[in-house]
């Protein structure tokens, strides 16, 4: 599996159906965490903020949004599913035909930054 440098280069590598929201998920988080240090980890996108914050990771049909099951309790995921997402213990998938539940996200952001903090000695 290629390496990649950069999260630049791994959206570019993406499918051409991906790249739209790609480009809008990274721009939504930066947006949201104008302080995170973006890089690759595990060769996806990763943003830091004392320690993980969230990840995104291509997949056939839709992008894979990890922010942690510390943050996203049951009652965040059901949000999630009411609204039409699939979510796992810790994730929800944006498939390339849907918007990004932007104030969800927001609020999954905000929540773990706040819990990296209290983690902090």
């Amino acid at each position: 599996m290629k390496k990649f440098e950069d999260v630049d280069e791994y959206i570019a590598k993406a499918a051409k159906e991906a790249q739209p929201l790609l480009h809008d998920l990274r721009e939504l988080i930066k947006e949201t965490l104008p302080k995170c240090e973006e890089k690759i980890w595990y060769n996806v996108p990763f943003y830091f903020i004392n320690d993980e914050i969230v990840g995104f990771a291509v997949l056939k049909k839709h992008v894979n949004v990890g922010v942690g099951p510390d943050v996203m309790t049951e009652i965040e995921r059901e949000k999630l599913e009411t609204v039409g997402y699939h979510t796992g213990k810790g994730t929800f998938h944006i498939k390339f035909d849907q918007k990004i539940p932007t104030e969800h996200l927001k609020r999954l952001l905000k929540a773990k930054v706040k819990l990296n903090q209290q983690k902090r000695p």
